[in-house]
């Protein structure tokens, strides 16, 4: 996605495109490594060196608040931030640590009919092809 695109699609979101929301929505937008906020600011400090920790954290708060980017809950001592806003789930692996996207197909669910659902977290965990 380019500088263009992800401007565009802030506006169309009436979101204020600052230059770092526009530096960080771009890193998870191609990198679909899940990243958490110390891998986003090691990166953006090498071309950024204004950007601080608190930088990469609000931005990802901003972005998240406004539907671009959803959190990853799925490691206890750390949040990661995913791009893919699309219904998916995500595996994590015991052995790499690494986390990946499953897409997640005709899945029903009962009894909460009159919930309002803010966001769909499907976490699993195990050992992937790769560790095996």
């Amino acid at each position: 996605m380019t500088t263009n695109d992800i401007q565009a699609l802030f506006r169309s979101h009436s979101f204020r495109a600052t230059p770092q929301r526009i530096a960080v929505y771009k890193y998870l937008c191609e990198h679909h490594t899940h990243p958490d906020v110390d891998e986003i600011y090691r990166v953006m400090i090498k071309e950024n060196p204004n950007f601080s920790p608190t930088t990469v954290y609000n931005a990802l708060k901003a972005l998240e608040k406004e539907g671009l980017i959803i959190s990853v809950t799925i490691d206890k001592d750390r949040v990661h931030y995913d791009a893919n806003i699309d219904t998916h789930g995500h595996f994590k692996c015991e052995k790499c640590g690494r986390i990946f996207d499953f897409g997640i197909f005709d899945i029903k669910f009962g009894g909460i009919d009159d919930f309002y659902i803010r966001q769909k977290d499907i976490y699993y965990s195990g050992i992937c092809p790769e560790c095996k």
